[in-house]
């Protein structure tokens, strides 16, 4: 019976050897496996960023000239706040330049009347005067 163990123990022994062989060399085909799979990834990586990199720096560019076209339309639309509130005032001056000269023209019109009545009753005494014999 002692030899059965052994024989047992041997084969066990052997088997479990063998197993670890086996492992070990599952480990190291999965490792270089496994290596081979990070530098393909590492790859992929760096030739998409290559691939990107044009694309961002463009992307950039368009931004920074939406931004400048942007602060463009605002300079623009602040300048023709501007030319409103101007054309506004201007307005408000033509209104009362015209009001001004329709007082004016008013104002004449009433003197010229009054000068007309002056002078229409004046030339009538006068000639009043000259039928009643010049005194």
């Amino acid at each position: 019976m002692g030899e059965t163990w052994i024989v047992i123990l041997s084969i066990g022994y052997f088997l479990a050897t063998l197993s670890l062989i086996a492992a070990l060399i599952f480990l190291i085909v999965v490792a270089v496996e496994l290596r081979r799979g990070i530098n393909a990834f590492k790859e992929f990586l760096n030739s998409t960023k290559t691939k990107l990199d044009p694309a961002i720096y463009e992307a950039e560019k368009v931004i920074q000239g939406v931004h400048a076209s942007v602060e463009d339309i605002n300079n623009v639309t602040e300048k023709a706040r501007e030319l409103a509130s101007i054309v506004e005032k201007l307005t408000i001056v033509i209104a009362e330049l015209v009001e001004t000269v329709d007082k004016v023209k008013s104002s004449i019109s009433i003197r010229s009347n009054a000068l007309k009545t002056a002078i229409s009753v004046a030339a009538s005494v006068f000639l009043e005067n000259l039928k009643k014999g010049g005194k």
